[in-house]
């Protein structure tokens, strides 16, 4: 049956807390390099079949710490992974800026972004977009597959997948450096969680 492991990049070198989105910069820290490099150790045993990436420079630097230990794994780039695009005027403003300006959106998004309806793209969209990649390297035969991302596509897909609700996006979301491992059932799509690992260093 396929696996599926959920990976959220390492920590970003953020130091103004800034909504970067999908900007272009944003790289791992010092300890979000540490953080890539125990989690490429964590998954050095597990037969991976292929890791698909975001485009994203800090999600790409993660992959390539996992790929070190299986150089025989060629690391796919997957635009489709990378970050949401729920509001995209947040992107490049400060998070405590956000809590000033966008009150209303930020506590919907917060409780239940599924309710909301003034998106650029909603909860829905980006498990079907995130879920897509996942769905093509299944049918492709693969069988371990990695997929390195964003925080909440990480966890859209791991919502959805195990058919949890996708309004519990800001419940418990993955932390840095994480591994979430999703194995399919044997009858239907459905996954089951069957563990969840992170690196102890600094992890937020």
């Amino acid at each position: 049956m396929p696996t599926i492991i959920i990976v959220r990049h390492g920590e970003v070198f953020n130091p103004n807390h800034v909504v970067y989105a999908d900007l272009s910069g944003f790289d791992l820290s010092p300890v979000g390099v540490l953080q890539a490099h125990e989690l490429g150790k964590h998954l050095a045993s597990v037969p991976i079949d292929i890791i698909i990436t975001s485009p994203l420079a800090r999600a790409r630097h993660t992959a390539t710490a996992i790929q070190r230990h299986h150089e025989h794994i060629e690391m796919h780039v997957d635009d489709r992974l990378t970050e949401t695009h729920m509001y995209p005027e947040w992107t490049g403003q400060q998070w405590e800026d956000i809590e000033r300006r966008y009150p209303e959106q930020l506590r919907g998004y917060l409780e239940d972004p599924t309710a909301l309806s003034d998106v650029s793209e909603s909860v829905f969209e980006l498990f079907a977009r995130v879920s897509s990649c996942t769905d093509d390297a299944i049918d492709a035969g693969h069988r371990t597959i990695v997929v390195v991302g964003h925080q909440d596509p990480s966890q859209a897909l791991r919502l959805g997948l195990v058919g949890r609700p996708l309004s519990e996006l800001a419940v418990d979301p993955p932390k840095h450096a994480s591994a979430t491992t999703l194995l399919m059932h044997e009858h239907g799509a459905r996954f089951e969680e069957v563990s969840s690992w992170h690196p102890a260093i600094a992890n937020t």
